[in-house]
């Protein structure tokens, strides 16, 4: 498996690749381009035939993210976040009560629709995303990366609602609340195979112009 920086260093390359086609399509269509930061607190769990039991386990996420506003009520954001995720007690078919916990760097595509009513814009977005594992560990720190495999993909829904501040380079305020569905098998072991993730994301997070 990759190590944590060299998939955190791929991540932030992606980002900047975005951003380097994002900025010449703003400036043809006068579209503003926003860089944000997000945080928060994300409760996981995993679902799937290898799983009886959904207990939530909290963890925080947090990242940054690109704002491309096609128009007024359109627009699209990539992300790249941290999240620390798993499951509080979760209940194999073999009969083993475990607790699972596992770091995730996920890069969400977000298509995003608002209602044109400044300052306060409420906003509904949707978009896949594609995480990588970088450490999982069963019990109290005990190594899972066997477990497991490194890369999750997902479907992610939610909302926002923003504020416009228009303070120097401070353009938007947003509490935030998603939904990640796994579509994955993440479970890479015997009786521990057919496992998915599910998350439910509130944050705040900052936008500002650039």
């Amino acid at each position: 498996m990759q190590t944590a920086t060299s998939k955190l260093t791929a991540s932030i390359a992606t980002l900047a690749l975005l951003l380097g086609l994002a900025l010449p399509m703003s400036s043809q269509a006068q579209s503003p381009v926003d860089l944000g930061v997000r945080g928060g607190l994300t409760q996981a769990t995993f679902y799937g035939d290898d799983v009886n039991s959904n207990d939530f386990r909290p963890g925080f996420t947090g990242g940054v993210f690109l704002n491309y506003q096609v128009n007024d009520v359109f627009a699209v954001q990539p992300e790249v976040l941290y999240s620390r995720r798993g499951t509080k007690n979760h209940n194999s078919a073999a009969g083993n009560d475990l607790r699972v916990r596992q770091d995730v760097i996920e890069i969400p595509v977000l298509l995003k629709l608002s209602a044109p009513t400044a300052p306060v814009n409420p906003r509904l977005y949707v978009g896949p995303a594609l995480g990588f594992v970088t450490n999982s560990e069963l019990g109290n720190g005990n190594d899972a990366d066997d477990s497991f495999t490194d890369v999750d993909f997902s479907g992610v829904v939610g909302g926002e609602i923003a504020y416009a501040l228009n303070k120097g380079p401070l353009s938007e305020i947003a509490v935030d609340g998603r939904y990640n569905l796994g579509l994955a098998n993440l479970g890479d072991a015997n009786n521990f195979e057919d496992v998915r993730t599910s998350a439910f994301t509130g944050t705040l997070s900052l936008r500002f112009d650039i």
